[in-house]
């Protein structure tokens, strides 16, 4: 006994597939071919093609899957697993969105229509024929509540699996006395676009010149309208696997905020990494802007103000907790850059938010160990948190050294140095010189001596690694920098104290050795015992010079007018650390009744009164 069977034909533009299953399907189906059409027909139940009209009556519907960007009802729109279009004969949506079926199942659509409002390359009708006796809406009913789910849910239909299709309908629908027709309508011509344009796009997710005149040539011939085209080419785009991936996980996210008067600031980061990400894989961001418009409704993201460096830094962490975990691995050397600058520019400005956003990373990484027992995304996290540490001890080290003329460097430390930089550098060329040496040396209130240290280990640490110095020599020589750096306060200090009644001695050969010979057994009285270099003698009294003339001839303009334009450029060009300028100002407008902070002097309306 013949229980299913399948025909395949054609009539105009289109192709078509009948499946036909029952007990008893080839009694009770009957068939009618004639030029211009074929009908099928079973107890009541009618199907008719022809090259420009579907005509139906009966039990059943129609159904297709989901184009990319084409408008769904709200409640699919709302369900990520609904993949289909399904649509009953003789029902219809009231005002309040209620399904109401009627007895009325017999109509009749257009060809051109199907494809346009449907599917633009394959659309599905089904009948169901049995002894059903009683309103056919109350048969519609049950039909939709027996295989409504499926056939919404089905992926078959995408995989072209049209046998298993009827298969497992029947298996829902579960009435062993009924035969189930499916009629698979194929529009050729679009079929062809579709799968040329899918060959081409597959490639390199890029069409060059020569793809766009044989897609422009094909449409000609195969007279597809520009709407078909759009439609046809968002769907290729969109299914393609790697943008697939992001695309989907932008739409869940929309899914979960559709109903939030109030967007999270982590679910609005991670739409924008998603968009990102979209840019770096060539994805069109019309399949983005479908999605917003489709599922906000209107809806406005509104963000809440916070620093660009911040919303980017949030942006990227989004990235670890995307639903798919392939997703993760575009956290790319660029993406970690682009936090270490935030993280510079954070700790620059004292901003705590950046601390903040690891902290719910931290949290969110946790929650997610306890709950699954996967710790993948929390590793992912640690990878990146090992940099910001390198940071935090790079910086740490390099502002001791900057800062603290006395600070013991050991060989340990330049292997910590050494380690960071090459890790920095592998990230980018130059990223280190970038986030510290740059800073430090741009920095007025490191002195002279901190920022010869500092050109010492960047310079140093570069000779290590080509082989043309070792760690001994490259310690050795920053400590000879600091103790330069001890012993020029110290001559500073004993010089500055007697200057005037020494000057007569200066420009005499004797007299100089013997102020020197002085400074000399100053210091060992002090227990240094030591030989004051020519140079640093000569560079101390050279700055002592400077110092007098800026206290004695420079200051006292400056406040008379208020220029502090004048002090910048006295900074710029002498080469005074401003932590020492400010020292001697504050010294200076002390002894002169001053309040003893130049930059507030300077808001001050009334500087004779304050001298006085």
């Amino acid at each position: 006994m013949l229980k299913d069977f399948r025909l395949h034909g054609e009539i105009g533009v289109i192709e078509y597939i009948a499946l036909i299953k029952g007990i008893e399907a080839y009694n009770t189906c009957f068939f009618e071919e004639a030029p211009g059409f074929i009908r099928f027909f079973s107890r009541g139940n009618e199907f008719k093609i022809t090259p420009e009209f579907i005509f139906y009556k009966g039990a059943g519907g129609s159904f297709c899957e989901y184009m990319f960007g084409v408008e769904k009802p709200l409640k699919d729109a709302l369900k990520s697993d609904v993949l289909n279009r399904l649509i009953m004969f003789g029902a219809y949506l009231d005002e309040e969105d209620n399904l109401i079926f009627t007895n009325d199942t017999e109509g009749a659509e257009s060809i051109e229509r199907l494809f346009i409002s449907g599917n633009a390359v394959k659309n599905y009708y089904f009948l169901v024929s049995s002894d059903f006796r009683g309103p056919i809406k109350e048969r519609q009913a049950k039909i939709l509540r027996l295989t409504g789910k499926f056939l919404k849910r089905t992926g078959l239909i995408s995989e072209d699996k049209d046998e298993e299709l009827l298969h497992e309908f029947a298996k829902a629908l579960g009435e062993e006395n009924t035969t189930i027709f499916i009629f698979k309508l194929i529009n050729r011509n679009n079929y062809e676009f579709y799968q040329a344009f899918q060959k081409i796009y597959s490639k390199n997710k890029d069409l060059n010149e020569y793809d766009e005149l044989y897609l422009q040539d094909l449409s000609s011939r195969l007279n597809l309208n520009s709407y078909q085209i759009e439609r046809i080419k968002i769907d290729v785009m969109y299914r393609h696997p790697e943008n697939k991936r992001i695309v989907d996980e932008y739409r869940d996210i929309l899914l979960a905020i559709a109903g939030s008067e109030k967007i999270p600031m982590e679910e609005i980061a991670r739409l924008k990494r998603l968009r990102t990400l979209g840019i770096r894989n060539n994805i069109p961001l019309i399949l983005f802007d479908t999605l917003d418009e489709a599922l906000l409704r209107g809806k406005k993201i509104t963000e809440i103000e916070e620093p660009e460096y911040i919303k980017e830094a949030r942006i990227i962490i989004e990235n670890l907790f995307f639903k798919d975990p392939s997703l993760k691995a575009h956290i790319i050397k660029e993406d970690i850059i682009r936090l270490l600058l935030a993280r510079h520019r954070a700790h620059q400005l004292g901003d705590l938010s950046f601390e903040n956003i690891l902290l719910d990373a931290v949290r969110r990484c946790d929650e997610i160990c306890k709950e699954t027992g996967d710790f993948s995304t929390m590793e992912e996290l640690g990878s990146i948190i090992t940099f910001f540490d390198r940071y935090d001890n790079t910086y740490g080290l390099l502002s001791k050294i900057a800062f603290t003329d006395n600070m013991e460097f050991t060989e340990d430390s330049l292997r910590s140095l050494i380690g960071n930089k090459q890790a920095f550098e592998e990230l980018e060329q130059g990223l280190w010189k970038r986030l510290f040496i740059d800073e430090f040396l741009k920095n007025n209130y490191v002195t002279y001596y901190g920022k010869k240290k500092l050109l010492t280990i960047n310079d140093g640490i570069d000779e290590i690694v080509k082989g043309n110095s070792t760690i001994k020599d490259v310690v050795a020589t920053v400590r000879f920098i600091s103790d330069e750096a001890l012993l020029y306060r110290q001559v500073y200090a004993s010089l500055k104290g007697n200057l005037r009644a020494l000057y007569p001695l200066l420009d005499q050969k004797e007299g100089r050795q013997q102020i020197l010979d002085s400074i000399a057994a100053e210091l060992a009285s002090k227990g240094i015992a030591v030989r004051v270099p020519d140079s640093l003698f000569d560079r101390v009294l050279f700055d002592l010079k400077k110092e007098s003339f800026y206290i004695n001839n420079l200051l006292p303009e400056i406040i008379r007018t208020g220029n502090l334009a004048l002090r910048e450029d006295f900074l710029l060009n002498s080469g005074f650390d401003r932590f020492h300028l400010e020292n001697i100002e504050a010294q200076y407008l002390t002894e002169n009744g001053y309040p003893p902070d130049l930059t507030r002097l300077m808001c001050s309306t009334d500087l004779t009164s304050t001298s006085a």
